[in-house]
């Protein structure tokens, strides 16, 4: 297995990259990059490695030389090794990759021009030799947001009749299950797979959120130590079906920490009927009021929008804790719920740092070169200031590009689904947009590594935002 690594420059696409690479193709040509270090395959398809080799007398004494002063011993370049299809969605040429993004405008969103924002990332390393001499060949989904029927379709689409090799993208709520679960194929998506949904899959699923059984005792000493808790503090902790395993393993880290969990409740409701997520979250803010609790805390950000849909309806008041950050930009609440935001104003949550207009301002993370690089490839104007919704969906491209990209590079030449896991599991610290820790291991496949740093709400902003 190959141990080549791609800089976030060579996957991230600085500006002076995509341009070339966009030269490149108008050209009609390709070619291979060595910027990060080529692997022996890569090398042997190099310029360099074509021309041919000599040696001479003078540089080694010991040769036979064949002309009068003991000159040139030519010898040829290796054959690359002849690529095959190797496994579905891999052929001799190219790799095929299914790249799903919900379809925001339907909610009042304007995302920009999804496929150029992965496109353009595609057109950039395959202009550049592909991965291990492989084109990347992209079909698009944008399924309704708010039916996960549209989401079932587009993964019997892209597995059944295009048979894609990997699914990139945004799968919220449990749609990654289709692919990895049922159909044996690698998804990669920036919406959270809890380690029960990763626990039935077949195929690779990575998600850039971290499991929360992982950080979940650094999480709750986080937020001790931002004020947010106490020992001797009541708290009714808040989670969902799904994600029972984290819910238990929040309320022992809390009990370790001296503080009491005076309300354990677990929704049933996946929010697909609003009404009756609605009935049973009148249920909990009851329990929760009657229990003496000081604060509510979620175990999981699947039910972040549980909670403001229960202040919402019941004018309970509770602090609330979300350690495990909202887990959707609460814009979207507002706009496609209708949603009264005030509850989070008496949130603390666990953020990431700055949010992703700070990070391009302040060059952090990768994030000004994905923005830069996409602009300047497609003429599309990236928003900072929100006046557009085009900024989160060019950062998921760079994220799971970032992540395919790298993976597939590392799995070598003969790429199947178990190169590809292997090479995952052998991986350790990625450089990912937007995350400024993370990593793949051994039945690793959540990467961000990060524990938060304490946010506020702002609601001129509607963003969680970090406190001093």
């Amino acid at each position: 297995m190959s141990d080549r690594r791609f800089s976030r420059r060579h996957v991230g696409w600085s500006v002076a990259t995509v341009l070339t690479a966009l030269a490149l193709v108008a050209a009609g040509c390709t070619s291979s990059s060595d910027e990060t270090g080529a692997t022996d395959d890569s090398a042997a398809t190099s310029p360099e490695a074509d021309e041919t080799t000599t040696s001479t007398v003078a540089d080694d004494p010991g040769a036979a030389g064949d002309g009068e002063n003991g000159t040139t011993e030519t010898t040829e370049p290796p054959e690359p090794a002849e690529l095959t299809a190797t496994d579905t969605g891999v052929t001799e040429a190219v790799i095929r990759v299914g790249v799903v993004f919900p379809d925001t405008a339907v909610i009042g969103r304007d995302p920009g021009d999804i496929e150029a924002k992965f496109q353009t990332i595609a057109d950039a390393i395959n202009a550049e030799g592909g991965i291990n001499g492989r084109t990347i060949e992209l079909t698009f989904s944008a399924p309704n947001p708010l039916e996960d029927a549209g989401f079932d379709a587009a993964c019997v689409e892209l597995t059944e009749d295009v048979e894609v090799f990997a699914a990139i993208g945004l799968f919220p709520r449990a749609n990654a299950d289709c692919y990895a679960a049922r159909n044996d194929t690698i998804a990669i998506s920036t919406f959270e797979i809890t380690a029960e949904q990763m626990a039935s899959y077949t195929a690779p699923g990575i998600t850039i959120v971290a499991h929360p059984s992982r950080l979940v005792e650094d999480r709750v000493a986080a937020l001790i130590e931002g004020g947010a808790l106490a020992e001797g503090s009541k708290v009714a902790v808040h989670g969902a079906d799904q994600a029972r395993t984290a819910h238990e393993q929040y309320i022992a880290a809390l009990e370790a920490a001296g503080i009491e969990v005076v309300a354990d409740t677990v929704g049933l409701e996946t929010g697909q009927d609003l009404l009756a997520l609605e009935s049973e979250m009148q249920i909990f803010a009851e329990v929760w009021e009657s229990s003496d609790a000081e604060a509510v805390m979620a175990s999981t950000a699947l039910v972040s929008q549980a909670i403001v849909i229960a202040y919402n309806s019941s004018g309970i008041d509770l602090p609330i804790l979300l350690p495990e950050d909202t887990g959707v930009n609460p814009s979207l609440l507002q706009t496609e719920l209708g949603l009264d935001l005030s509850p989070f104003e008496l949130a603390i949550a666990l953020v990431g740092g700055d949010d992703q207009a700070t990070k391009y301002e302040t060059d952090q993370d990768g994030v000004r070169e994905c923005v830069d690089a996409f602009e300047a490839a497609s003429g599309e104007e990236v928003a900072l200031d929100e006046s557009r919704n085009n900024l989160a969906p060019t950062i998921v491209a760079c994220q799971v590009f970032d992540i395919f990209a790298q993976v597939a590079e590392a799995a070598g030449p003969e790429l199947t689904t178990e190169s590809f896991t292997a090479a995952a599991e052998a991986f350790g610290p990625i450089e990912v947009t937007d995350l400024a820790e993370a990593s793949l291991g051994p039945d690793k496949f959540d990467l961000d590594d990060s524990v938060g740093v304490i946010a506020e709400f702002n609601p001129e902003t509607v963003q969680f935002e970090p406190v001093g």
